[in-house]
């Protein structure tokens, strides 16, 4: 488990919470291949890339936020 966080820190959604579940939903469809059609071993695929697609971005824009614009000359 996660280590408590500092009073103040803000919560990271991709991380900290259960929707970091999602990222392991293809494992899921994975092992319930021979049981499931493949369209929903293809659908947890989906569901696990979109959970990584949207915590790069989430994390792409945080660390965007702590560059100072450059100054246009």
């Amino acid at each position: 488990m996660s280590e408590p966080q500092p009073r103040g820190a803000e919560r990271d959604l991709y991380r900290d919470t259960w929707v970091r579940y999602l990222g392991y939903a293809n494992e899921v469809g994975e092992a319930f291949r021979s049981l499931v059609p493949a369209a929903v071993v293809w659908l947890s695929y989906g569901v696990a890339s979109s959970y990584v697609l949207a915590d790069a971005i989430d994390k792409g824009k945080k660390a965007g936020e702590d560059f100072l614009p450059l100054p246009l000359d």
